[in-house]
């Protein structure tokens, strides 16, 4: 039988190497992406959690996407969805069919965008980061829409 002393060596170094391998418990998550903001409602679709996105002086001009590079590191799923006629119509409902379609992919919080296409219909990206003025770019997209989502309110 190992002596006391022979134990508690044993302990010490195996807590030793046990803490050296466990998380800091005071070190801080990821932010939580999320927004302040109200559900609107686009031709008859609400959008319930997920407000308005919108891009600086330069993207109201034209159209308007985000920056690729910030699109790249930030996309965490796709999705195309049909856009029926009438377009601006088709359109608020593949907004409204994208907000769910991320808010599955996203454990919380984040953004998505959607671009219409004439020949596919609808472009869906989520995003694990919220879209600020700064992460738009101009270019040609005129029929597009940029969602950041709200934050759920805490209850007690």
């Amino acid at each position: 039988m190992p002596s006391l002393k022979a134990i508690l060596v044993l302990l010490t170094s195996s807590a030793a190497v046990l803490g050296g391998a466990l998380p800091n418990p005071t070190a801080a998550g990821p932010a939580t992406a999320c927004t302040t903001g109200t559900p609107v409602t686009t031709a008859g679709y609400p959008i319930r959690y997920f407000a308005q996105a919108t891009p600086g002086a330069s993207g109201s001009i034209g159209g308007y996407g985000p920056e690729p590079g910030w699109a790249q590191q930030h996309l965490v799923g796709s999705y195309t969805f049909g856009v029926p006629e009438p377009i601006e119509t088709g359109f608020a409902y593949a907004q409204f069919k994208c907000e769910y379609y991320c808010a599955n992919r996203l454990s919380q919080g984040g953004s998505f965008f959607v671009r219409a296409d004439s020949k596919v219909g609808s472009y869906c990206d989520c995003y694990d980061e919220l879209m600020d003025p700064e992460t738009f770019i101009t270019n040609n997209q005129t029929l597009v829409g940029a969602w950041n989502a709200i934050c759920k309110k805490k209850t007690i």
